[in-house]
Protein backbone atom coordinates (compact mmCIF):
# COMPACT_ATOMS: atom_id res chain seq x y z
CA UNK A 1 0.00 0.00 0.00
CA UNK A 2 2.46 2.44 -0.92
CA UNK A 3 1.88 6.37 0.30
CA UNK A 4 3.40 8.85 -2.17
CA UNK A 5 1.52 12.16 -2.04
CA UNK A 6 2.50 14.86 -3.39
CA UNK A 7 2.02 16.90 -0.41
CA UNK A 8 4.10 14.50 1.76
CA UNK A 9 7.32 14.34 -0.67
CA UNK A 10 9.29 17.24 0.96
CA UNK A 11 8.16 15.96 4.27
CA UNK A 12 10.23 12.18 4.84
CA UNK A 13 11.17 13.12 8.04
CA UNK A 14 7.93 12.80 9.47
CA UNK A 15 7.41 9.92 11.89
CA UNK A 16 4.87 7.25 11.41
CA UNK A 17 1.44 9.29 12.44
CA UNK A 18 -0.14 8.32 15.85
CA UNK A 19 -3.21 6.65 15.63
CA UNK A 20 -5.27 4.81 18.78
CA UNK A 21 -6.90 1.84 17.95
CA UNK A 22 -9.48 -0.60 19.81
CA UNK A 23 -7.55 -2.91 21.60
CA UNK A 24 -9.99 -6.11 20.55
CA UNK A 25 -8.87 -4.94 17.01
CA UNK A 26 -4.92 -5.86 17.02
CA UNK A 27 -6.08 -9.52 18.86
CA UNK A 28 -6.24 -8.76 22.95
CA UNK A 29 -8.89 -10.63 24.23
CA UNK A 30 -9.88 -7.13 26.18
CA UNK A 31 -13.79 -8.04 25.84
CA UNK A 32 -16.49 -8.16 28.01
CA UNK A 33 -16.69 -12.14 27.04
CA UNK A 34 -13.27 -12.43 27.03
CA UNK A 35 -13.00 -13.06 23.66
CA UNK A 36 -11.52 -10.93 20.70
CA UNK A 37 -12.63 -9.66 17.60
CA UNK A 38 -9.19 -9.48 16.00
CA UNK A 39 -8.16 -8.47 12.42
CA UNK A 40 -4.79 -9.33 11.72
CA UNK A 41 -5.03 -8.47 7.56
CA UNK A 42 -5.71 -4.77 8.58
CA UNK A 43 -3.11 -4.56 11.64
CA UNK A 44 -0.64 -6.02 8.68
CA UNK A 45 -2.12 -3.51 6.35
CA UNK A 46 -1.55 -0.57 8.27
CA UNK A 47 1.33 -1.08 10.67
CA UNK A 48 4.02 0.02 7.84
CA UNK A 49 2.47 3.61 7.82
CA UNK A 50 0.91 4.04 11.05
CA UNK A 51 1.94 4.18 14.57
CA UNK A 52 -0.81 2.18 16.07
CA UNK A 53 -1.66 2.46 19.53
CA UNK A 54 -3.95 -0.10 20.90
CA UNK A 55 -6.27 0.73 23.71
CA UNK A 56 -9.32 -0.55 25.53
CA UNK A 57 -10.93 2.47 27.65
CA UNK A 58 -13.36 -0.28 29.46
CA UNK A 59 -10.38 -2.41 30.84
CA UNK A 60 -8.56 0.67 31.31
CA UNK A 61 -10.72 1.93 33.71
CA UNK A 62 -11.00 -1.04 35.56
CA UNK A 63 -14.13 -3.33 34.32
CA UNK A 64 -13.19 -6.80 34.28
CA UNK A 65 -12.30 -9.49 31.39
CA UNK A 66 -14.63 -11.10 31.15
CA UNK A 67 -17.29 -8.59 32.67
CA UNK A 68 -20.62 -7.92 32.81
CA UNK A 69 -21.71 -6.38 29.41
CA UNK A 70 -22.79 -2.47 28.87
CA UNK A 71 -24.99 -0.54 26.42
CA UNK A 72 -25.87 2.47 26.00
CA UNK A 73 -29.18 4.16 27.39
CA UNK A 74 -31.47 6.87 26.87
CA UNK A 75 -32.57 8.32 30.23
CA UNK A 76 -34.21 11.59 30.71
CA UNK A 77 -32.81 12.56 27.08
CA UNK A 78 -29.41 11.80 27.82
CA UNK A 79 -27.55 8.82 26.54
CA UNK A 80 -25.82 6.48 29.40
CA UNK A 81 -23.14 3.89 29.26
CA UNK A 82 -24.67 0.89 31.82
CA UNK A 83 -24.84 -2.33 32.71
CA UNK A 84 -27.23 -4.95 31.16
CA UNK A 85 -27.58 -6.91 34.14
CA UNK A 86 -27.54 -4.07 36.72
CA UNK A 87 -28.78 -0.16 35.19
CA UNK A 88 -27.74 1.15 38.44
CA UNK A 89 -24.01 0.65 36.96
CA UNK A 90 -23.32 3.54 34.84
CA UNK A 91 -19.75 3.96 33.38
CA UNK A 92 -20.04 7.20 31.44
CA UNK A 93 -18.40 9.65 33.39
CA UNK A 94 -15.28 7.09 33.78
CA UNK A 95 -15.03 6.97 30.13
CA UNK A 96 -15.54 10.42 29.50
CA UNK A 97 -12.60 11.24 31.97
CA UNK A 98 -10.09 8.30 30.51
CA UNK A 99 -10.57 10.07 26.70
CA UNK A 100 -9.84 13.59 28.39
CA UNK A 101 -6.78 12.07 30.42
CA UNK A 102 -5.83 9.98 27.52
CA UNK A 103 -5.41 12.99 25.00
CA UNK A 104 -5.65 16.06 26.41
CA UNK A 105 -5.99 18.62 23.92
CA UNK A 106 -2.83 20.82 25.62
CA UNK A 107 -0.30 18.34 24.35
CA UNK A 108 -0.79 19.18 20.59
CA UNK A 109 1.67 21.83 20.66
CA UNK A 110 4.37 20.13 23.03
CA UNK A 111 6.95 19.16 20.84
CA UNK A 112 8.20 16.19 22.79
CA UNK A 113 5.12 14.70 22.60
CA UNK A 114 3.35 13.12 19.69
CA UNK A 115 -0.24 14.06 18.76
CA UNK A 116 -3.09 11.98 17.99
CA UNK A 117 -3.57 11.75 14.52
CA UNK A 118 -6.51 9.38 13.79
CA UNK A 119 -8.28 6.86 15.80
CA UNK A 120 -9.57 3.41 14.72
CA UNK A 121 -12.86 2.37 16.58
CA UNK A 122 -14.56 -1.16 17.01
CA UNK A 123 -18.07 -1.02 15.33
CA UNK A 124 -21.12 -1.27 17.81
CA UNK A 125 -19.50 -1.22 20.77
CA UNK A 126 -21.09 1.08 23.85
CA UNK A 127 -17.46 2.59 24.08
CA UNK A 128 -16.40 2.91 21.16
CA UNK A 129 -18.94 2.73 18.16
CA UNK A 130 -18.72 5.17 15.94
CA UNK A 131 -22.51 5.58 14.40
CA UNK A 132 -22.87 2.09 15.08
CA UNK A 133 -23.54 1.33 18.19
CA UNK A 134 -27.16 0.73 19.29
CA UNK A 135 -29.18 2.94 21.58
CA UNK A 136 -31.56 1.34 23.81
CA UNK A 137 -34.92 2.89 25.40
CA UNK A 138 -36.54 0.76 27.83
CA UNK A 139 -34.01 -2.17 26.95
CA UNK A 140 -35.19 -1.52 23.16
CA UNK A 141 -32.81 -0.74 20.35
CA UNK A 142 -34.67 2.42 19.41
CA UNK A 143 -31.48 4.08 17.20
CA UNK A 144 -27.50 3.80 16.52
CA UNK A 145 -24.78 6.91 18.16
CA UNK A 146 -21.70 6.98 18.94
CA UNK A 147 -19.74 5.22 22.51
CA UNK A 148 -19.23 7.01 25.01
CA UNK A 149 -15.07 7.21 24.43
CA UNK A 150 -15.27 7.69 20.89
CA UNK A 151 -17.67 10.63 21.39
CA UNK A 152 -15.35 12.15 23.75
CA UNK A 153 -12.66 11.98 21.69
CA UNK A 154 -14.41 13.40 18.77
CA UNK A 155 -15.55 16.08 20.60
CA UNK A 156 -11.84 16.76 22.02
CA UNK A 157 -10.24 17.09 18.89
CA UNK A 158 -12.68 17.55 15.94
CA UNK A 159 -10.40 17.69 13.15
CA UNK A 160 -9.35 13.60 13.81
CA UNK A 161 -9.55 11.40 11.05
CA UNK A 162 -12.12 8.54 12.51
CA UNK A 163 -13.17 5.26 11.28
CA UNK A 164 -14.29 1.96 12.03
CA UNK A 165 -12.47 -1.71 11.33
CA UNK A 166 -15.47 -2.21 9.06
CA UNK A 167 -14.58 1.13 7.04
CA UNK A 168 -11.32 -0.10 6.62
CA UNK A 169 -12.22 -3.49 4.48
CA UNK A 170 -10.15 -2.82 1.61
CA UNK A 171 -6.95 -1.31 0.21
CA UNK A 172 -8.76 1.62 -1.31
CA UNK A 173 -10.11 2.75 2.25
CA UNK A 174 -6.90 2.00 4.13
CA UNK A 175 -5.25 4.40 1.87
CA UNK A 176 -7.79 7.08 2.24
CA UNK A 177 -7.72 6.62 6.17
CA UNK A 178 -3.43 6.65 6.47
CA UNK A 179 -3.10 9.84 3.88
CA UNK A 180 -5.88 11.81 6.49
CA UNK A 181 -3.57 10.33 9.21
CA UNK A 182 -0.63 11.95 7.48
CA UNK A 183 -2.58 15.03 6.36
CA UNK A 184 -2.76 15.67 10.21
CA UNK A 185 1.08 14.93 11.11
CA UNK A 186 1.99 17.05 8.77
CA UNK A 187 -0.31 19.95 10.24
CA UNK A 188 1.10 19.86 13.42
CA UNK A 189 4.69 19.23 12.33
CA UNK A 190 3.92 22.66 10.87
CA UNK A 191 2.11 23.78 13.96
CA UNK A 192 5.34 22.59 15.69
CA UNK A 193 7.57 24.74 13.65
CA UNK A 194 4.91 27.96 14.22
CA UNK A 195 4.42 27.82 10.19
CA UNK A 196 0.83 26.85 9.34
CA UNK A 197 0.88 28.45 6.45
CA UNK A 198 3.02 26.02 4.93
CA UNK A 199 0.39 23.37 5.66
CA UNK A 200 -2.35 25.68 3.97
CA UNK A 201 0.16 26.01 0.88
CA UNK A 202 0.57 22.18 0.77
CA UNK A 203 -2.82 21.13 0.50
CA UNK A 204 -3.87 24.24 -1.77
CA UNK A 205 -4.66 21.63 -4.72
CA UNK A 206 -6.89 19.65 -2.46
CA UNK A 207 -8.57 22.44 -1.38
CA UNK A 208 -9.09 23.72 -4.92
CA UNK A 209 -10.74 20.63 -5.46
CA UNK A 210 -13.48 20.72 -2.95
CA UNK A 211 -16.95 22.22 -3.32
CA UNK A 212 -16.81 26.01 -4.29
CA UNK A 213 -18.16 26.92 -0.95
CA UNK A 214 -15.92 24.38 0.99
CA UNK A 215 -13.30 26.24 -0.60
CA UNK A 216 -14.11 29.78 0.42
CA UNK A 217 -14.60 28.99 3.81
CA UNK A 218 -11.21 27.40 3.98
CA UNK A 219 -9.72 29.98 2.41
CA UNK A 220 -11.25 32.48 5.47
CA UNK A 221 -9.93 30.18 7.60
CA UNK A 222 -6.15 30.59 6.53
CA UNK A 223 -6.55 33.70 9.05
CA UNK A 224 -7.95 32.32 11.57
CA UNK A 225 -6.12 32.83 15.07
CA UNK A 226 -6.57 28.85 15.68
CA UNK A 227 -5.17 27.07 12.73
CA UNK A 228 -6.89 23.85 13.90
CA UNK A 229 -9.84 25.16 12.70
CA UNK A 230 -8.62 24.81 8.96
CA UNK A 231 -7.52 21.40 9.57
CA UNK A 232 -11.01 20.53 11.13
CA UNK A 233 -12.73 21.57 8.26
CA UNK A 234 -10.43 19.96 5.40
CA UNK A 235 -10.34 16.49 7.12
CA UNK A 236 -13.99 16.46 7.49
CA UNK A 237 -14.41 17.01 3.66
CA UNK A 238 -12.00 15.12 2.48
CA UNK A 239 -13.21 12.29 5.19
CA UNK A 240 -16.40 12.22 3.43
CA UNK A 241 -14.83 12.49 -0.61
CA UNK A 242 -13.96 8.76 -2.12
CA UNK A 243 -10.53 8.50 -2.32
CA UNK A 244 -10.57 7.65 -6.09
CA UNK A 245 -11.85 11.26 -6.36
CA UNK A 246 -8.62 12.30 -3.69
CA UNK A 247 -6.13 10.81 -6.06
CA UNK A 248 -7.35 12.71 -8.94
CA UNK A 249 -6.95 15.74 -7.16
CA UNK A 250 -3.37 15.03 -6.54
Amino acid sequence: MPQQHPFLNNSNSLTKPLVGISACLCGDHVRYDGHTKGHPALIAALEPYLNLQKICPEVAIGMGTPRDPIQLSKESGEIRAIGIKNPDYDVTSALKKYARDLFPVSLITTPESMPLCGYIFKSRSPSCGVGSTPIHENNIATGFGDGVFAQQIQQQQPWLPVAEEQGLADSTQQQHFVMLAQLAALFFKTLESNKPQEFQNKTEKLRAQLPQTIQNRLIELTSSNDPRHYLTLLIKELQQTAYTGIKSML
